[in-house]
């Protein structure tokens, strides 16, 4: 029942100074505000750290030649680029490794019956499914035989779609051409021309939808093919690549099967190149771990300053909440020597303050949550998918340091209040 009191006069002392009131609770909520954002994008990009791991591997080592943007018509040396007989090489050294898988991008011209369009395709081995791998299968995937034989074989990616289309969606006027031709047509077993050359679709690779696809979450801004076929066929196809060089290839995907061994295999990996080419100062060796976080960075730096005014609006906050309750006491002196001359303890007078200062505290917390969910409602609206990753135990916590905030703040003036001599606030006019 005093605790119900002592909230009670905590609301009226709090609408007596409506503008320092308001000072801090405005305060109070842009900080909580800014804790809800940073929560969120902390937990997305650990989720998506994790996630990233999970399907890529713990030991993932990409392996790309430096060179790769070196200027067309300049003369080509072999002994300065990857070649897919660099990946023979690697996995046959180290048949240990759980993954050695070249790669080679180009942009296409593919046409069926008609429907003709420009896209992003990949050469790829029968170990590019080890990692990565959240597809369902439709046909067969590429294997040995077509990468010994080059056979003009490939493999569609068809997107997921979505379970239940978000808000924004009706806004978003683009539609990717390929994928409504992938939609409409049975593609297994048939036959089309990628740059003018024919080939067999002998697989459909269908992502998960995007609520589920771990892609759309991980974010990390890498390559998307559209079609998939072997890497030797490709090589020997024209097409736009960062690498016009018929025996050159983008890079090497390499899995150690663990995070501990991947300094031992850049190591050993360039050792083999070198003997290769008398050189490995071309190579460009990286870990997963490290793409992600640089992939990261630009999000770190937004949460870093999110989390820095979220601070000083929160500081704001409590030392308005000290100067509200600074205030309080002077203009009831008289009221707290009434109250001590007729029962109450110091502990009672430091109880009032701070409980007025909690629920200041408490109730910039709740409005900055309820500001702070409908932003976040707003930015998914808008196809942020970092506020995807929000979580309702990210208000309880702002809730729970706005209180404390307010807790922290009003120990000094509560302190004052109950240090009073009750004689001499029983004088004062």
């Amino acid at each position: 029942m005093k605790l119900v009191e002592t909230a009670r006069s905590a609301m009226i002392e709090i609408k007596y100074h409506k503008m320092r009131s308001f000072l801090s609770f405005f305060s109070i909520t842009i900080g909580v505000i800014s804790i809800i954002y940073t929560l969120t994008l902390v937990y997305s990009m650990n989720y998506r750290m994790n996630k990233a791991i999970e399907i890529n591997g713990p030991g993932r080592i990409n392996i790309e030649n430096k060179n790769r943007w070196e200027e067309q018509g300049s003369e080509y040396d072999e002994s300065k680029y990857l070649t897919y007989n660099d990946a023979l090489a690697i996995r046959k050294t180290f048949p240990e490794l759980y993954m050695v898988s070249p790669y080679f991008n180009k942009w296409v011209r593919f046409s069926d019956l008609g429907y003709d369009t420009y896209l992003g395709i990949e050469g790829i081995t029968p170990e590019w499914k080890k990692r990565g791998w959240i597809y369902k299968m439709k046909g067969r995937f590429i294997n040995k035989y077509d990468i010994d034989n080059k056979e003009k074989v490939c493999v569609i990616i068809k997107e997921g779609g979505w379970l239940k289309k978000p808000k924004w969606y009706k806004f978003y006027k683009y539609k990717d051409s390929f994928q409504e031709y992938v939609k409409h047509n049975e593609l297994v077993g048939k036959d089309i021309k990628i740059n003018n050359n024919l080939f067999k679709i002998v697989g459909v690779l269908e992502e998960p939808p995007q609520e589920q696809n771990p892609k759309s979450f991980i974010g990390v801004g890498s390559w998307e093919p559209n079609i998939l076929v072997p890497l030797t066929t490709l090589q020997n196809l024209k097409g736009y690549s960062y690498n016009q060089n018929t025996s050159a290839i983008d890079g090497i995907n390499v899995d150690t099967g663990n995070r501990e061994s991947i300094e031992k295999y850049k190591r050993l990996i360039s050792e083999v190149i070198k003997s290769r080419k008398n050189d490995a100062s071309f190579l460009n060796m990286r870990d997963y771990i490290e793409i992600l976080k640089d992939q990261m960075a630009d999000k770190q730096r937004d949460m870093m300053t999110v989390m820095i005014i979220g601070i000083i609006a929160i500081l704001a906050g409590g030392i308005g909440i000290m100067n509200v309750s600074l205030a309080a006491i002077y203009s009831r002196i008289k009221e707290i020597g009434i109250r001590r001359a007729i029962g109450a303890t110091r502990f009672d007078i430091m109880m009032q303050f701070i409980v007025e200062a909690i629920l200041l505290g408490f109730l910039g917390g709740i409005f900055g949550v309820i500001i702070g969910i409908g932003a976040v409602e707003y930015l998914k609206i808008k196809g942020d998918i970092n506020m995807m990753m929000f979580r309702w135990w990210m208000a309880l916590i702002a809730i729970v340091i706005a209180s404390l905030t307010g807790f922290i703040s009003s120990l000094y003036p509560a302190s004052v209040a109950a240090k009073l001599d009750p004689v001499e606030a029983l004088k004062y006019e």
